[in-house]
This record gives structure tokens, sequence and C-alpha cells, in this order.
């Protein structure tokens, strides 16, 4: 039990028996100490699970209006909303996150996913092709790939829960989905509230679990799609377990370890903005974020003078317990996240970085998983600290010359999931989005921020960072199947 929330499977429309006794140790990482335990979903409550789901799918779901559907996830959108509260209080427990920023992805960006797809479904373009004689026509049609199982990560529970199920919903599947075993509560949450409004029983089934879950959940012949967000290790895992077991389509947002370029025509900017808008985009969920932009390159002119900034800001950034309304930074996930962070930044100092802001032993004792902002310069290019992901607080930073030096360094790593290019100059920002191998570039003019398209983002990764579009209308493409109807008509020749 987590609190009070309850960690059974929640399949068909109520919690049942995990079918297991493998137990899985809750931890509190602000304080190290356990919190509780739950039993992980084992095979059988997968097979009840997915059996639940194709049901739902067969049923009336897979066929009732959009609009209906709509409904429905609009209803769930406004208990999101209602209850962002305890989504936050679950989500601050399980894996550290302050509550503050908890109460902002629960009430705006949950229930703005959520409410976006509701929005979307019934008008989510389709296609016709211009017939080619007289007497054909083609007609195109999204169908609901059926059953589709989600594996979600730990670092932001509420948003990647809601951001995958909601266009998985909306499209007209049925979703299996297991959340990480070590952010569970508040996927519990909304799957209640999933009933609460409205959603057949079955339609959205939950398994709390572990690898062995995930595996299971994989390889089940009845799932028809398996979409992922996690690690590019786990990643090639559930590749192998698919492959190894029945063909499905599969949707993976895997790691990143995601440039920012700095170039010296932004010397005339406001350096502090910039700074400041560096070091949230590193250090954002204390750098637990695929996105995360961990590489800092600055042209050379402008190395020092802005480097010297962020650093300054970074020595500012304290961290502290994340159910403190105030406290804007909190501990890593779990102690092994704490174990490898450390590990990367002992290993890059041993090789020569240069450590400008060293955040480890922070509150030490309260036994909690903190470190604070770290920033490493002088980092060379093969070294573990640039090329692999770290998922904390640390940011590498080097100077180069000239754009294609920044190319290069831009695309050094196997990663291509995000990427940002500050420069004043439009012919320079199209040829870094260009050459930048990224699913999304942002190219920053001035530091201001923008909501851009919202919701309406959509983006693929490149490299090993994945495959799949996630968000906006191109979701539910990848969510659904793409039917070609021809007709052929007219009189017999």
């Amino acid at each position: 039990m987590n609190g009070t929330i309850d960690l059974s499977p929640f399949i068909n429309g109520k919690y049942t028996d995990p079918a297991s006794d493998r137990l899985i140790t809750q931890i509190d990482p602000s304080t190290g100490k356990g919190s509780g335990e739950f039993a992980a979903a084992g095979a059988e409550a997968v097979e009840r699970a997915v059996t639940s789901s194709r049901q739902a799918f067969e049923g009336a779901w897979s066929t009732l209006p959009p609009v209906a559907r709509a409904g429905m996830l609009k209803a769930l959108a406004g208990l999101i909303e209602a209850n962002a509260d305890r989504i936050a209080a679950s989500d601050c427990r399980d894996m550290g996150k302050p509550i503050g920023a908890g109460m902002f992805e629960a009430g705006m960006v949950a229930a703005g996913f959520t409410r976006y797809y509701g929005e979307a479904v019934d008008k989510w373009p389709r296609g016709a092709i211009p017939a080619t004689d007289a007497g054909a026509f083609e007609m195109q049609v999204r169908r609901p790939r059926g059953v589709i199982g989600a594996i979600i990560p730990w670092n932001f529970p509420a948003i990647n829960l809601m951001m995958k199920i909601a266009p998985m919903l909306a499209a007209g599947n049925t979703v299996v989905v297991k959340p990480s075993e070590l952010s569970p509560g508040s996927a519990s949450i909304i799957a209640e509230l999933a009933m609460e409004a409205g959603l057949p029983p079955g339609v959205l089934n939950l398994l709390q679990g572990d690898g062995m879950t995930g595996d299971a959940l994989a390889r089940h012949s009845s799932i028809d799609m398996l979409a992922f967000t996690g690690s590019t290790a786990t990643g090639k895992a559930i590749m192998r377990a698919v492959g190894e077991s029945t063909l499905k389509p599969v949707l993976l947002e895997c790691g990143g370890k995601s440039p920012e370029l700095v170039f010296s025509d932004m010397a005339g900017q406001d350096l502090d903005a910039i700074a400041a808008a560096i070091l949230g985009g590193s250090m954002q969920n204390q750098g637990q974020i695929c996105v995360a932009r961990s590489r800092l390159y600055v042209e050379a002119p402008i190395y020092d003078e802005l480097v010297g900034r962020i650093v300054a800001m970074a020595k500012a950034t304290k961290a502290g317990d994340p159910s403190n309304p105030e406290t804007r930074f909190g501990p890593l996930a779990s102690a092994r996240q704490k174990e490898v962070v450390e590990g990367f930044i002992a290993e890059a100092e041993s090789q020569g970085g240069e450590i400008l802001c060293d955040g480890r032993g922070a509150l030490a004792s309260s036994g909690g998983f903190y470190v604070e902002p770290t920033i490493i310069g002088q980092t060379d290019i093969s070294t573990r600290i640039v090329q692999q992901e770290i998922f904390g607080p640390v940011l590498a930073v080097s100077r180069f010359n000239g754009e294609e030096e920044a190319v290069r360094l831009a695309n050094c790593t196997p990663y291509g999931l995000a990427a940002t290019v500050w420069t004043r100059d439009l012919g320079r920002a199209h040829r870094m989005a260009d050459q930048i191998d990224a699913g999304m570039t942002k190219i920053m003019t001035a530091p201001v921020q923008r909501m851009g398209a919202g919701f309406s983002h959509s983006a693929e990764a490149a490299k090993q960072s994945g495959f799949g579009i996630e968000g906006g209308f191109g979701a539910l493409d990848s969510y659904s199947r793409l039917q070609a109807v021809e007709f052929h008509y007219g009189d017999t020749p």
C-alpha cells in the first residue's frame, strides 16, 4: 500500500489479486526510508488484464462514436484537475517530485493532454485519394489498433501516463498500462477517476509491477501494439521480447543526450536570462528528463562570461524537502539513481573534467538521495559524461568555434531526441535545424519562453532515442492503423 492508495491490479473496473508473491518495497527518496510495499502483478494477472481489454475492445468501445469517447476524456480531465493535490502528493512521496511541480504537472499538463485529445478526436483529419479515372475512388480510414500495452516511466508519472493513454483511448483502442514500480500511486488514482468519468470496465486496465510484469505484457500475443518510454537499454530489451513472441508495432521514446548550442551573436542579449533558461533546461526535474539539455556548447567569445553566470546560478540552487511548497529542487528518485549520477561525476573528474559546481553531499544528514546541480567543464568528446545519458543534474560544458564544429559536437552521441540553438542569425538557425539529428530542435533568438504548439506539438525521436510520433494529431496516427478502402463502380463495359 502507498498511503491510502490501493496498488493491486486494477482490472475490469476493480482492484484484483496480483497473483504474485514478488513484493516491491517502496522507499521515500527524501529520507531513504521504507514507506510501504506492494505485490508485482504476476503472469495470471497480466492474462486477466489483457483478456478484459480484448473483450472491451471487441464490445462497444471501438465502435463508439468519437463524440462519446470525447465526452469521457473531457470528464476525466476535469476529475484530474479536481484531484491534482492527491496526484501530486503521490508523486512527491513516490519519486521525490517537489509538490509544487507535481500540482502543475497534474492539474495543468496531465489534464491538458486529456482534454486536448477529448477535443481533437472528432477533428482528426482523414484522407481521400483523387480518382485516376471516372470509375474509381479510394478512401483512407484510420482504424484503432486494438489492445495497446503501455509501459510508463517514473520521472513524470501523471504526464507520461496521460500523454500515452489519452490518444490511445481517443483513437478507439483499449489499454493495459504498467507504470514504473518507483512511482505507482498516481496511475491508480487516475484509473479510478477514469471509471468515475464513465469509461466502461476493461477499457483501461492497470498492472502495478516490475520488469517481469512489463516483459509479460510485451510478449503477450493478444497485445496489438506496445508503447514504451524509458531508457534505450530497456527499449532494446522490449524489442527483443516482441521479436521473440508475436509481431506487433512498437513505439519507443528512449534515452537522450541533448545538446544546447549558444552562438556569440547572442552577446547583446540578456545573458543572465539566457543562463537561467539554460540551467532550467538542464536541471528540470533534477535532470531526470529525457530531453534535458545536458550538453552545453558555447561559442568561444562568450564562453567565460555565460558559463560563469550559469555556474553562479547553479551554486545558488539548493535542494530541499519535496513536500515543502517552497522547494524547487528535490531528491533523485532512488538510491540507484544517486549512485549512477555520482559515479558519472567521479569518473569525469578522474578523466580531467573541471568541476565548476559540485552538487555531491547535499543534505547528507537527511538520508535522502540528493545531488544538487553539478557543472563540469573541459569535457572530452569521447568521455561517458558526454556520450551517455546520466538522468541527473549534471551539465557538461565546452567551447566551440563556428558552425561546422557546432554541428559535429551536437551530433557526436548515439542519441537524437532534442536540441536547442541560440542565435539571432535566421540563416544559421535553418542550417542548424537541417543538420542536427534531433526529433525536435528549438531555436531561441532571445531569452523568452512561449507556449509554441502546446498540446498540438508532435515529434519523432532519431537514432538511438527511439521511433514513433508522440503528441498532437501525430499520436492519433501512431495509435491507429491506416486502411485503404477502394471503390470501383460504374456500368459494365
